[in-house]
């Protein structure tokens, strides 16, 4: 099996340091970004196989972030795994997770065999539908949700 490339997107620079440490330690290729701005610029120059975003981030929080990710990969035709990270969960972050078609909310401070294992499990098992209203590489409305 090839290496899995995952994109790293949280405005802690200690997070995204120490996750690709982490995760490159565990044969993962990691791109990082301190933005959702940066996270989908990356993407666009980059083939990524899942996206680990922050729910909290200045500007354009994590759910809107993905939703611009997934249409990226929609328009390039490329399935895109997606998980979401916090260190303040709510009840509310699952249901949405899974309505944006996510794999699902890790809540920081991550248990690492945990989290190594719900990327395998994510990596090998099929993925949910992408919601109807991810937007377009090229731009389009994206559903805001309160966060």
């Amino acid at each position: 099996m090839s290496q899995r490339t995952l994109l790293v997107i949280d405005d802690q620079s200690s997070v995204c340091t120490s996750l690709a440490y982490f995760l490159e330690l565990a044969n993962y290729r990691v791109l990082t970004a301190e933005s959702g701005a940066a996270g989908l610029a990356l993407a666009e120059q980059e083939s990524i196989d899942g996206a680990l975003i922050d729910v909290h981030m200045p500007v354009m929080n994590g759910f809107d972030t993905c939703l611009r990710l997934q249409g990226q990969a929609q328009t390039r035709g490329r399935a895109l795994r997606v998980w979401f990270m916090t260190g303040a969960f709510s009840g509310g972050f699952e249901r949405r997770s899974a309505d944006l078609g996510a794999l699902g909310v890790m809540q920081k401070p991550f248990n690492h065999p945990a989290f190594l294992a719900r990327l395998e499990e994510g990596f090998s098992s099929p993925l949910p539908p992408v919601p109807s209203d991810a937007p377009s590489a090229t731009g389009g409305a994206v559903a805001h949700s309160a966060v």
